[in-house]
């Protein structure tokens, strides 16, 4: 049929989330330089990887994590070793990966980067790529350029025919993928009952020597977090956009200097009837084909109006005939030439045809929409975005480098700096650590600087940092409450209620054990003294409330053959709940869409498994070094 040029689905997805999160931290620079020996975390091959590579591409996981998460975002998840080496672990493997393509000379042309650019729905106006959008777009995304969007582009590209190949490549047989939906889709009848803590706690006898006993043993459970006050001063791109007001005479003369940039140029929409007919087809068939088409047009010449109802009745390509035959606006590139070449050489709107391709033959009606010049008052809110972009960015790499000045020259007080700069000097009071973090979007940077052993002594103000690309913050402390020990007497009733809730425990789990041991030598429940309650239809791929991750797994690795069965665990600290498994309840035949779905699900499983043993093979046999030393010491 009419296969129009789609590119490709994984490339499409890489580049949307290189559009979607910022990648601010990584100056031009960046890209291009040399990296430099000094301070390297790891080397792959002959390649680098510095600690400044290392603690961008950190920054970037924690921002990308913080806007996805939302208010669940914790910075602490990255503040530990296996996160960072993880960090590092995936630099290594597309370090492996652009090694490989350089060694089997895989190039990029500027042409293909140009084209998935392009192909962009994000830097389209009117089904066409806007250079004016493009760059809009890139800057708004906290100022990346267009040299470094194209460098992670070209990069996406590199590495996807290494990757993408073992990952679409597994295939599966119907059978397995049929086996693998019966057993997906298993379900199983269980009852449940449950011994409860609570039930047990009037049992618990507490002494105050017990308190005491604990108290003395776990002192670090009763510290009180350090905290300080401080004041802070923050400088961002964001809040300097919302001072700047700009006239209606301001943006007319914008406008009136760059009119060129507000010309919308000329578009053409296509719609088609295909008369399907192979290139390898017999001369007969072709003309017999043809001669279709010919009736097809004259009729459609002879009523335009019912162009959208022929192509519904007659055309025979799938994608388009159901919507009257619209295939939307045609940019260069997207379609097969003879195609292209047709709707390009129309003179005026009309219809066309029959016009031969590959494909068969088409009837295709075109709609030109002339260029035009937009009024001002159709693009004033985009110059006015624009201009106070471009305000915005020149002030605050301004004010940015006098606010690093300023918080060294002054160094026990912001005062100068709030006057000069016209920002506010906030306080906070009692912040932990975490909280402090805060303040910098969850930048540790920050709670790194304020409770460093020199800022608690000397309470003089941090160096500035730099919050994303677009904010920077420094703080002071004005005062200092140390980590403590909660006296006895403070924390005596909370000690007694956990020291009971823990023995209560102990006593269901172990009443729970011998229950589940009675049932299993053949006793009833009745005889055990449990009561079950109503059956609770259990799926493979879904956890049911009441069952541990441990339990839910447990119920589907008995056999059949030994139902009905029990099996107990504890649930948190609060109960002990036996399981009695009763029934297998088959699935019903699994329909081709679904057999389809499973044998897509396993293929995708099976690509996963084969990528990470070919990445684990370039790691095999590529000399990788890490300095396990520098890595710790990033940040």
């Amino acid at each position: 049929m009419f296969n129009f040029l789609r590119r490709s689905r994984r490339t499409a997805q890489i580049v949307v989330v290189i559009i979607i999160f910022p990648f601010a931290f990584f100056g031009v620079d960046y890209y291009f330089r040399g990296v430099s020996v000094e301070g390297d975390i790891a080397k792959v091959g002959k390649t680098r990887i510095s600690r400044e590579a290392f603690e961008y591409k950190l920054r970037e996981q924690q921002e990308m994590a913080r806007q996805q998460m939302g208010e669940q975002y914790n910075p602490a998840m990255f503040n530990t070793p296996e996160a960072r080496f993880a960090v590092l672990n995936q630099m290594i493997t597309e370090n492996l990966l652009l090694k490989k393509a350089a060694d089997d000379y895989f190039r990029v042309s500027d042409q293909k980067v140009r084209d998935t650019i392009g192909g962009i729905p994000a830097f389209q106006e009117d089904g066409q790529f806007s250079p004016d959008l493009y760059r809009r777009v890139l800057q708004q995304n906290r100022g990346m350029s267009p040299a470094m969007f194209e460098h992670l582009v070209r990069t996406e590209l590199t590495k996807a025919p290494l990757t993408e190949p073992i990952q679409m490549g597994a295939l599966n047989a119907f059978s397995i993928a049929e086996r693998y939906h019966a057993l997906a889709s298993e379900k199983r009848e269980v009852v449940l009952a449950s011994l409860e803590t609570a039930d047990f706690a009037k049992q618990v006898k507490i002494s105050d020597d017990d308190i005491e006993s604990y108290y003395m043993q776990n002192p670090q459970a009763f510290q009180s977090p350090e905290t300080v006050s401080i004041e802070y001063v923050k400088l961002s791109r964001t809040a300097l956009l919302g001072t700047i007001t700009l006239a209606d005479a301001q943006l007319r003369d914008a406008y009136e200097r760059d009119k060129k940039r507000y010309e919308q140029p000329e578009t053409r929409d296509a719609a088609h009837i295909l008369i399907a007919v192979g290139k390898d087809a017999a001369s007969a068939q072709k003309s017999e084909a043809r001669k279709k088409s010919e009736d097809i047009l004259n009729k459609a010449n002879a009523a335009p109006t019912t162009f959208a109802a022929l192509a519904k009745e007659f055309s025979q390509d799938p994608g388009s005939a159901a919507q009257g035959g619209e295939l939307g606006t045609v940019a260069l590139g997207t379609f097969v030439k003879p195609f292209e070449k047709a709707v390009f050489d129309a003179k005026e709107s009309g219809i066309v045809g029959p016009v031969e391709t590959e494909f068969g033959y088409h009837i295709i009606k075109v709609t030109i929409h002339p260029a035009k010049q937009l009024p001002f008052e159709e693009v004033k809110s985009r110059i006015e975005n624009d201009l106070r972009l471009n305000e915005a960015n020149t002030m605050y790499a301004e004010k940015a480098a006098e606010f690093m000045n300023l918080v060294h020259e002054q160094t026990d007080s912001f005062r100068e700096l709030s006057e000069q700069l016209g920002i506010p000097i906030s306080k906070a009071e009692y912040l932990t650590r975490a909280q402090v973090a805060q303040l910098a979007d969850g930048n540790q940077q920050l709670a790194e600087a304020v409770f460093s052993p020199t800022s608690l002594r000397d309470r003089q103000n941090t160096d500035a940092i730099e919050i994303g690309s677009d904010t920077i913050i420094s703080a002071r402390v004005v005062a200092h409450k140390p980590t403590t020990v909660r006296p006895l007497d403070d924390v005596k009733a909370h000690i007694k209620i956990l020291l009971e809730n823990r023995k209560a425990f102990e006593l269901v789990r172990a009443a729970g054990e011998e229950k589940l041991a009675q049932l299993r030598q053949g006793k009833s429940a009745k005889d055990v003294g449990l009561t079950f309650g109503k059956p609770v239809t259990v799926g493979r791929q879904q956890q049911q409330p009441g069952f541990t991750a441990d339990a839910h797994a447990e119920v589907f690795r008995l056999e059949a053959g030994k139902l009905p069965t029990y099996l107990g665990a504890a649930v948190g600290q609060s109960r002990y709940t036996i399981y009695r498994v009763e029934k297998i309840l088959s699935p019903e035949a699994a329909d081709i869409g679904q057999k389809l779905a499973a044998a897509e699900m396993l293929s995708e499983m099976k690509g996963k498994e084969a990528l990470n043993a070919y990445l684990q093979n370039l790691r095999d046999n590529t000399k990788v070094e890490i300095n396990q030393a520098k890595l710790d010491a990033a940040r």
